[in-house]
């Protein structure tokens, strides 16, 4: 996980991670989630909506004979099965219906079977499945199609290739010497590493501006390791050669100058990151932030406020909405919600993929219509995102509405006279609840949703985390006392109530990490770290009761961009629930954020 913004994770360098923050237009439904929603439309005047009308793919005879259709494969009735398909007349989706029969534990296949549902269906989301169980079974037999390869968008709103300074073309040998580095900065000192890179035969296989990339990495890790002097004198030598091209230098130089309590020094590190060429909105927020609290501190209140001006209009970043507070202004989004008509979903279904996705919603499957439509966003015409953003609306589609909004085909916006504007789909509202009610904000568990699985019910980590929250089967099996989920019953936490009520359990659990109690910076610490990582960080890191040098100082790259990028959620979440955000201005005012639930 990218540190910055939780939306779009942009590029790497020094240990410190940013993201571009994703802004635009946006759309936004209030309809019911069933199969068949109904949807508001709006004519072409703009005028408030006037009628109401159903996405439909399949008529009512077929979509009852599909949900039959389907009921059989999955019991093994395929007699009943084959005669039910007989009488469709709309066969879109006998590629599912097929997969559930070939996939499933009551029938052998054949691989001529399987190379015939390759050569028509292999643009499914099942395909990868299919063909894996075709090569097992091919023998001599000519060769099944291959699955068609997934197609992505990238975000519009991001510069990849220069942001943070990052190299344009790197070489071949950098890319190696880098990838050393970064192992070796995770289990040996940054003095070691410093001394590795001294090597004649190191130095020579890099050009100037490579070696000092990779030595800003050095730099974080000084800094990390409380080594202040160190991490300055290393930070200005690369900033003597290449002020402009290796911003992160700058931000670590004016932390240590920071904790050093050279406040002027680390004003003038922080400004010169806020006012960089190729830096992230999140680089900005933090460069502009920082040097307003260092101006401060050397008693230059006089250049405060521009700096403040210049991380506001960031707008949804994390700095950039501190910085918005502590000009006095009040956490207000403008969420842009145009409205799908009947024009835009049948362009829409013309893609074939979004077609089956809105018949499967209408025979009840759900997340079969979800892998779909995440597929078909790839494809589908960029001027239809707004459409396909409402659409997942209206099916209660979270993860489709978050991923279409980060690469939305819409003009970027910032600030609007100190209001934000937000494409409604990045911060979707799902109706997930926990089977025992809200007993922690609704905001709080919207926005580790968000940052966990990007609103994925099934979504399973490297590690084994599952679900919504990303629960460990082991910490489900603590929470719950029950051993069979760290064991053969770990595919119940992909049930969304599920996963949720306990990840709402956890958080219950967690808000006593730290002092005072609620402390959302040490919870989210917590959360992502492991209650044991934040008491031996709280031992050993020298962030002098300050709350923004505790995040600054937490070994973890992860976790550092968790914190921020969780509570940036909370708070934006909480303006949309129209909730006070009162941690907010606790932060705002310097002091830790503690966590209060708005229905008490």
């Amino acid at each position: 996980m990218n540190r910055g913004a939780s939306y779009l994770p942009v590029a790497r360098a020094a240990g410190r991670f940013f993201c571009a923050a994703a802004l635009g237009a946006a759309l936004f439904l209030t309809a019911s989630p069933a199969a068949k929603a109904d949807i508001l439309v709006a004519e072409a005047s703009g005028q408030q909506p006037t009628r109401i009308w159903s996405p439909e793919i399949l008529n009512g005879a077929d979509r009852e004979t599909y949900r039959k259709l389907f009921a059989a494969m999955e019991r093994g009735s395929f007699a009943e099965a084959d005669k039910l398909a007989a009488g469709l007349r709309d066969k879109r989706l006998m590629g599912y219906a097929l997969h559930i029969k070939y996939m499933g534990p009551h029938y052998t296949t054949r691989y001529s079977e399987l190379k015939d549902w390759l050569a028509k269906y292999n643009d499914q989301p099942g395909a990868a499945e299919i063909y894996k169980l075709a090569l097992r079974k091919r023998g001599s037999a000519a060769y099944p199609a291959r699955p068609e390869p997934r197609r992505w968008r990238q975000p519009v709103h991001a510069t990849y290739a220069v942001d943070d300074g990052e190299i344009e073309a790197p070489s071949a040998r950098f890319r190696e010497i880098d990838g050393d580095i970064r192992r070796m900065l995770r289990g040996d000192s940054a003095s070691n590493t410093e001394a590795y890179l001294r090597r004649k035969n190191i130095r020579n296989a890099l050009s100037s501006l490579e070696f000092d990339k990779v030595r800003e990495r050095v730099v974080a890790s000084y800094f990390l390791e409380g080594e202040d002097e160190k991490a300055y004198r290393l930070a200005a030598e690369i900033l003597s050669s290449h002020a402009r091209d290796v911003p992160l230098a700058d931000w670590y130089a004016g932390l240590a100058s920071w904790r050093m309590e050279n406040y002027a020094t680390a004003a003038r590190h922080f400004e010169r990151l806020a006012t960089a060429p190729r830096v992230t909105l999140w680089s900005k927020s933090a460069g502009g932030f920082w040097a307003a609290r260092a101006y401060l501190a050397d008693g230059k209140p006089e250049k405060v406020a521009p700096l403040l001006e210049l991380a506001a209009d960031t707008g949804a970043t994390f700095y950039g909405i501190l910085a918005t507070r502590q000009l006095g202004r009040e956490l207000r989004i403008d969420w842009i919600e145009p409205r799908l008509d009947e024009a835009s979903f049948r362009a829409l279904t013309e893609t074939e993929a979004v077609a089956r996705a809105v018949a499967l919603m209408q025979v009840g499957k759900r997340n079969m219509a979800r892998e779909e439509l995440l597929r078909a966003h790839g494809v589908v015409d960029p001027s239809l995102d707004q459409a396909l953003i409402a659409l997942a609306t209206a099916y209660d589609l979270p993860a489709v509405e978050l991923q279409v909004a980060n690469a939305a085909h819409l003009p970027a916006v910032g600030t609007r006279g100190g209001r934000i504007a937000l494409n409604a789909g990045l911060f979707p509202v799902p109706a997930y609840k926990p089977s025992t009610g809200y007993k922690v904000d609704r905001a709080l568990l919207l926005a580790f949703m968000r940052q966990e699985s990007k609103f994925q019910p099934d979504a399973t980590s490297w590690a084994g985390a599952r679900g919504l929250m990303q629960i460990m089967p082991a910490t489900a099996s603590h929470i719950t006392q029950d051993r069979s989920l760290a064991r053969g019953n770990r595919d119940k936490l992909l049930d969304p109530t599920f996963n949720l009520t306990l990840g709402q359990d956890y958080l219950t659990e967690l808000m006593g990490s730290g002092e005072p109690y609620g402390n959302l910076f040490m919870l989210t610490t917590a959360y992502n770290g492991g209650p044991g990582n934040l008491s031996r960080w709280l031992a050993s890191m020298d962030f002098k009761g300050d709350p923004f040098l505790f995040i600054e100082s937490i070994p973890a790259a992860e976790t550092r961009g968790y914190i921020e990028r969780v509570v940036t959620n909370y708070w934006i979440y909480s303006e949309r629930l129209g909730q006070p955000v009162g941690s907010l201005d606790a932060s705002a005012a310097g002091t830790w954020p503690v966590y209060e639930n708005p229905a008490r």
